[in-house]
């Protein structure tokens, strides 16, 4: 059995995380001290391992590179990296004929389903689970679904949870895009808190981006109904993905300043109680010592179970 050199492997990670920091794979190259040939066989281990999608290597290249690629190959009718590298350079275009090529090789996988589903399902997840962090953190174990949930959305979970034959573990299972957009309309004020500062003033934003990606996961998940899925809906579900990725539930520190007085500030507060300091005599000066402020509340850490995912 033979096992990979540690260098090789130290190599592999490396190429994958330039990829993730938006290189094309002939930067990588150079970045690297490699070849093309090299990256490409690293980044396909990624791929194999599970780390890498195939869209991701694609998604490498600029936007603006990848429109006009699309359009040459559209002009020129061909697949070919050196007849397409000829057209863009004559239209005032330069790019790598390597990078094109790649582009070229891996360009349908950004539409094939396999990547799309893993895409969506991200998604969808990631605003499942966040939004139940959010509420566990805002209003404990117990009364998190009741006073987070909205009343509508609880009804229709459980009456789905009632019809399933082989339930879930709770209602919120059965929650959909759909339904965690409505829970984020009518609850931004308590979610808001707990969202990473990028998304605070993209409320009217991301519930529209949320509307679009429910479309396309109809599409996705009901293909008997022909809908077309064009390249422009794969790019736009992959970028939200990419900005949802820290979509963690954890209280900013803005908002727990103002929910708790800082450590610091009761320290300040006990200190401007003191008797100042006199050069009088002390019993010109002794003063009945005052009782210690109350400490404010503790707020513990709250790390919620890991969710069951939907099916």
């Amino acid at each position: 059995m033979r096992y990979a050199h540690p260098r090789h492997v130290l190599r592999k990670d490396q190429a994958a995380e330039l990829l993730r920091q938006g290189l094309p794979p002939s930067e990588i190259a150079r970045q690297m001290g490699t070849s093309t040939a090299a990256v490409m066989q690293y980044l396909a281990l990624k791929i194999g391992e599970g780390d890498l999608r195939r869209s991701d290597i694609a998604f490498s290249l600029p936007h603006e590179l990848r429109i006009v690629i699309e359009d040459a190959i559209e002009q020129t009718k061909s697949l070919h990296p050196s007849v397409i590298t000829r057209h863009l350079r004559k239209h005032g275009v330069t790019a790598n004929r390597l990078d094109i090529g790649v582009y070229i090789q891996y360009r349908r996988a950004r539409v094939v389903l396999g990547d799309m589903y893993e895409l969506l399902r991200n998604v969808e997840v990631r605003l499942h689970t966040f939004i139940k962090q959010a509420f566990i953190l805002e209003y404990g174990e117990e009364q998190w679904w009741r006073s987070g949930v909205p009343d509508t959305i609880r009804a229709e979970c459980a009456a789905l949870l009632e019809k399933d034959p082989d339930p879930a573990d709770e209602p919120y299972c059965y929650t959909h895009v759909i339904s965690l957009r409505e829970i984020l309309d009518k609850r931004w004020p308590v979610l808001s808190k707990y969202m990473p500062p990028h998304l605070l003033n993209s409320k009217k934003d991301l519930l529209e981006r949320l509307r679009r990606l429910n479309r396309i996961r109809n599409s996705v998940m009901h293909p008997v109904r022909n809908s077309v899925l064009t390249e422009d809906d794969f790019e736009f579900v992959h970028t939200l993905d990419h900005d949802l990725t820290d979509l963690v539930a954890h209280l900013r520190e803005e908002a727990q300043s103002e929910a708790d007085p800082a450590p610091g500030a009761e320290k300040d507060e006990l200190v401007s109680k003191l008797t100042p300091v006199s050069t009088d005599s002390p019993h010109e000066t002794d003063q009945p010592e005052e009782p210690a402020a109350e400490p404010g509340e503790f707020m513990p850490s709250t790390k919620p179970d890991e969710m069951k995912k939907a099916g």
